[in-house]
């Protein structure tokens, strides 16, 4: 028997089905604003959070660098592990070694960052460039975009000055000038030729820099001795079959050659040190730094999108659950269950597309802000964007989520026996009793992984909190810093360089409410200072003990009194110790405790590099100052520090300034300033600010973490409330018939109070006992991001708890007060 032809399934009947059920959707998710609003606003809110940090995530992590086969490219570093030092640059004679020996490569390039002054004397600007060797752009496998690249002969001294514009800069300054190529730009104190502008995607090596300059160096630098005096990158090109760990290899292989033709001092260095050299993926190496940070994040946001889901999960199980007897009615009119699964599944789909669409702007918006943390994270890399990718998998996101929002309440109303829902209370009763027990789950769930995220922030916060308490050692109060860029024609000689230090100082102090000044090679807190190697002249170690080393702090006199720096032991510098005849030193506390233990350093002698032959040649420890931790309270090296003071007819081409005033630093700067110019009107400033502002910043990396976790456990505690509360909704007008008996029997509203708030609380606090497990299990990942504070820290635990279960309370409160009072009378008749 055949059907008749307009009964026969078409695909224009089905589409206008799924038209008309997306209809009837749109106008059922319009009729229940509320709880659609909240659904999109936590759709949105976990969708955009987690395509942010997806986004961050891959760009730093997973996308390749936009190179010719990028896996092919690493770094050769070298690392002193028995010192603390996990990775260090090379220098000139690890590259001509490495380049006349090695067989992994097809060619290895020198690359250094740097900061100079670009423009006319009298106006300079301070940009970020790089000086390289002529085979970094071959290794890159890039061509110029305008004009050439320089050539291994430019790298030679003497040879003439190029510099070669990135395209960015070529845009921004030049307006893309067509015939840029062979015009002059004036850097420093000397005028270049541009010969090319580099192409935009050489930007994704290093997205700071401006423009490249041949890198040339001196024939004394060629020493191998000097070997493992670091301070420059070296990359290579691997040939086609080498794998990084075979480079790897044969660089330890290398290395051992050249310790073992060295003389005996060289080799006890390289054993006492733990010193090796690595090869490694620049991919790897350039996020090493905070992939543990963003492994972390990325595993706080996917636990915010699963309570997010979960949360919304239990909406749309709620809200079909109430619509039983609709959906019951439609049956009975002949809509079968696949026709009942499909407009549940459309209603979810909507919601979730709607929340998508709101989600991704979400995102975009949020990444604005994450590049500005990322920048200085990881300056090196280029902003995180959302890409097709990101949008493949914002989609992909979607769609999953929009499958598991939707099966739960489907698969509810399959198991459930529609025919009688009409005709039988009780059968509605017992199926909204496996509802509440189902939704009930999911808020033990919530609340367990809303408790893991908050004991996270937690535990960040406290380290925070730790960190802050940190003395710096000084007293930054009253301090204002500024970098400063010496003209040429003030270090031309010794006596020059000598003369206008004076001046400086001389200027500086005729200020009012200036009380004293100091230059130094470093600023405190800013990090950046290298180790250096030394040897004791009584050398107590235990054998077997690291290679000694420490930072160096190069200073002039009044150093310590204008920072406020305490001298525990002996004095600080004079002028007359600037005399290259005076071998004297100044040692920090930490210094004195590991190599002086139990007496006094004072008289104690070191020198850096080789043992001295002669008596006479061996430094004296003259003082012993409080620990500044330079390179930031989290430095972990354990490293103690040297200051170093600034020789007669030095001629440093900058310095940093510090000047000690009664006066706000606010208004010394614009002070400051004028002097400098009236001076000499070349003379450069930058990043002059207050001390107190410079120490604050240090920990810009460490709150940027922290903020970032913390609203993400806010956003998981405001759903893990939310679920609490349309739970015990949903179960108090469920339940009304039953509370009205009890309120008809003589239950007091604080009785009915107290059933409802019980109930919250055994939900919460179940939840809250799996989430402190669930926290002792995977706090340990984080033991490398805290500071002074312990992962298992029971007083972040308590307090995490407390906060949780005072929410849960007055989550549970609401619909408490609610059920408290439902009048008996009304209960029943209603019933």
């Amino acid at each position: 028997m055949s059907l008749p032809p307009d009964s026969v399934p078409t695909s224009t009947g089905m589409l206008t089905g799924v038209a008309g059920d997306l209809r009837h959707a749109t106008r059922l998710l319009w009729k229940a604003k509320g709880l659609t609003a909240t659904t999109l606003l936590t759709l949105a809110l976990c969708i955009g959070a987690t395509t942010a940090i997806f986004s961050t995530v891959y760009s730093l992590m997973l996308k390749p660098l936009p190179f010719s086969e990028p896996e092919g490219i690493v770094e050769l570093y070298t690392s002193a592990k028995k010192a603390g030092l996990d990775k260090m640059p090379a220098n000139v004679p690890f590259y001509l070694d490495y380049g006349k020996n090695a067989s992994s490569y097809e060619m290895i390039a020198l690359w250094t960052f740097q900061q100079q002054m670009v423009g006319e004397e009298q106006n300079p600007v301070r940009l970020d460039m790089a000086r390289a060797t002529a085979e970094i752009f071959p290794i890159l496998r890039v061509q110029p975009l305008l004009g050439e690249f320089f050539t291994k002969e430019q790298n030679k001294p003497g040879a003439d000055k190029v510099v070669v514009l990135t395209q960015t800069f070529w845009r921004t300054q030049y307006a893309e000038d067509p015939e840029i190529v062979g015009k002059e730009m004036r850097i420093g104190n000397e005028t270049f030729k541009i010969i090319g502008v580099a192409p935009r995607v050489f930007e994704a090596w290093d997205a700071r820099i401006k423009y490249v300059t041949p890198l040339s160096w001196q024939p004394q630098q060629e020493n191998p001795q000097g070997r493992y005096g670091v301070g420059i990158q070296l990359f290579g090109r691997l040939k086609p079959g080498v794998t990084a760990g075979q480079a790897d290899a044969e660089a330890k292989t290398l290395e051992q050659r050249y310790v073992e033709a060295s003389p005996p001092g060289v080799k006890q260095f390289s054993e006492r040190s733990g010193m090796t050299m690595n090869v490694g993926g620049v991919q790897e190496q350039r996020v090493q730094p905070v992939r543990t940070t963003l492994l972390i994040l990325q595993g706080v946001v996917a636990f915010v999108l699963l309570i997010g889901c979960v949360n919304v999960a239990n909406l749309q199980l709620v809200r079909a659950n109430s619509r039983q007897s609709e959906l019951a009615i439609r049956s009975a009119l002949g809509a079968g269950r696949g026709l009942i699964a499909r407009q549940l599944m459309l209603e979810s789909v909507l919601l979730t597309a709607m929340g998508a669409v709101l989600g991704i702007a979400l995102a975009w918006a949020a990444l604005r802000g994450s590049n500005f943390y990322l920048a200085k994270m990881l300056p090196l890399s280029l902003p995180a964007t959302l890409d097709y990718r990101v949008l493949g998998f914002a989609i992909a996101l979607t769609v999953a989520i929009g499958l598991l929002i939707g099966l739960i309440p489907v698969f509810h109303i399959l198991r459930t026996n529609l025919a009688e829902i009409i005709q039988s209370s009780s059968r509605s009763a017992s199926s909204g009793r496996g509802v509440r027990a189902l939704s009930s789950v999911l808020v033990v769930v919530q609340v367990a992984v809303a408790l893991m995220l908050l004991t996270g922030a937690g535990l960040l916060i406290h380290s925070f909190s730790k960190a802050l308490a940190v003395s710096p050692g000084f007293d930054p109060k009253g301090v204002v810093t500024a970098r400063i860029i010496i003209p040429q024609a003030h270090r031309a000689t010794a006596e020059s360089a000598d003369k206008f230090q004076e001046r400086l100082r001389q200027s500086l102090q005729e200020l009012p409410g200036v009380t004293s000044v100091a230059l130094s090679g470093s600023t405190p807190f800013q990090g950046g200072l290298p180790i250096n190697a030394f040897t004791l002249e009584q050398d107590t170690l235990p054998p077997g003990s690291p290679q000694p080393g420490a930072f160096r702090v190069q200073v002039t006199p009044g150093y310590a009194e204008t920072l406020g720096l305490k001298v525990l032991e002996g004095r600080f510098y004079t002028e007359a110790d600037r005399d290259p005849k005076q071998r004297v030193f100044v040692v920090d506390e930490s210094f004195a405790r590991k190599f002086f233990a139990g007496k006094s350093a004072i008289g104690g002698r070191f020198a850096f590099g080789p043992r001295p032959e002669k008596p006479e040649d061996w430094p004296t420890i003259i003082g012993v100052v409080r620990d500044i931790p330079h390179n930031g309270v989290e430095e972990k090296s354990g490293n103690p520090f040297i200051y170093q003071v600034v020789p007669q007819g030095a001629r440093p081409g900058g310095a940093t300034m510090f000047v000690r005033t009664s006066r706000p630093p606010e208004e010394l700067i614009p002070v400051l300033r004028a002097k400098m110019k009236e001076l000499d009107p070349t003379i450069f400033l930058y990043d002059v600010g207050s001390m107190e502002k410079v120490v604050g910043a240090s920990f810009d990396n460490r709150r940027a973490v922290m903020l970032l976790l913390a609203a993400f456990a806010g956003l998981a505690l405001f759903l893990s409330a939310l679920g609490i509360y349309g739970v015990l909704a949903y179960d108090v007008s469920q339940r009304t018939r039953e509370i009205g008996v009890r309120g008809a029997i003589g239950a007091s509203q604080s009785q009915i109070v107290g059933l409802i708030l019980t109930q919250g609380l055994w939900k919460a606090g179940l939840g809250v006992v799996i989430g402190l497990v669930g926290s002792f299990l995977l706090s340990r990942y984080m033991t490398s991001m805290l500071f002074g504070v312990q992962p298992t820290d029971p007083m972040v635990y308590g307090v995490v708890a407390l906060v949780l279960i005072l929410v849960a309370l007055l989550a549970s409160y609401l619909p408490a007060r609610r059920a408290a009072k439902i009048d008996p009378l009304v209960a029943l008749r209603d019933e």
